[in-house]
């Protein structure tokens, strides 16, 4: 932008013509989509105008290592919420005059000191939030809706639901299939089979349906090590171009085997209820979910 443009939006704001607005950068899969979005409606509730910079699906679109493709799928996953996207003028002019990168690095920050930030103002990078105040936002803004799975993934749905006990597997790879500082070690082969037991000695007749960012390495490397061929498949219809379309289906399972990142978690909260049991990785980096769901099982 330049400095006329800056000059001349600097005066729509001084003289009421633009509201001052809390602008949040949105980025990454659908899951960190729906975080960014929730953050964003904890300011609307404050009486905050707020608009969201969704540039990065234009300008990089890709996960860390650019081998899978990041849509925004927010709003194909949930169509009935209402996003405001910001003009390009404003997000340069914000970007340049009130930037906050909060913990762009990847550092947590736990003392929430940006919530009491008001407009103007731009976020940049991820925030992590009480858990009672997002476990209750995000229960108030997201539901599964109709009309979003396409006909292929309609199918699969019906199957599950025909199932007794059906286990959706969450095997996170692509860029977290090596250590990552905010998400620590990925999930091993042994821990998979640690979860897969435990179902199999709790539960009658489980079957195990299993997504993944790379699925022929789910068939050919972990598959074959967890001797459940009688009572698995791996759900392999929907690429990185459509996880949100996996989000539902690990949402329409009984329970839930989660490996590092969001997606098993959030498809856990989709469609929560008393008796489900969702199961993560013994390690630090998990330990904030376990008071948000009923029945956390550490394996």
């Amino acid at each position: 932008m330049g400095k006329h443009k800056r000059s001349f939006y600097k005066l729509l704001m001084k003289t009421g013509w633009v509201k001052p607005q809390v602008i949040l950068l949105m980025d990454g899969g659908v899951c960190s989509q729906m975080h960014q979005y929730l953050l964003g409606a904890l300011y609307q509730e404050k009486g905050y105008e707020v608009a969201y910079d969704i540039s990065f699906f234009e300008t990089w679109g890709s996960d860390l290592q650019c081998r899978f493709v990041r849509n925004f799928d927010l709003i194909k996953a949930f169509p009935y919420l209402k996003l405001k996207e910001s003009s390009e003028m404003a997000i340069e002019y914000y970007k340049r005059k009130y930037y906050y990168g909060g913990n762009n690095s990847g550092k947590r920050i736990d003392d929430y000191s940006f919530l009491t930030f008001t407009p103007p103002v731009y976020l940049g990078g991820y925030y992590h939030l009480p858990p009672d105040i997002w476990l209750k936002k995000f229960r108030e803004l997201y539901r599964l809706s109709d009309g979003v799975l396409d006909k292929g993934n309609t199918e699969i749905r019906e199957c599950i639901a025909q199932k007794p006990c059906s286990i959706a597997v969450h095997v996170r790879r692509g860029d977290l299939a090596q250590e990552v500082y905010s998400y620590g070690k990925p999930a091993t082969n042994e821990y998979f089979s640690r979860a897969i037991d435990f179902f199999k000695s709790n539960h009658k007749s489980p079957f195990f349906y299993f997504f993944s960012d790379e699925p022929e390495w789910v068939r050919n490397e972990l598959l074959t090590k967890l001797a459940i061929e009688d009572c698995a498949e791996v759900i392999d219809i929907n690429g990185s171009d459509k996880g949100y379309m996996d989000l539902y289906l690990i949402a329409e399972c009984t329970h839930q085997i989660t490996s590092k990142g969001t997606l098993g978690k959030y498809g856990a909260l989709l469609n929560d209820n008393v008796h489900k049991q969702v199961v993560l990785c013994d390690d630090a980096t998990e330990y904030p979910w376990k008071n948000l769901f009923y029945n956390p099982i550490y394996i």
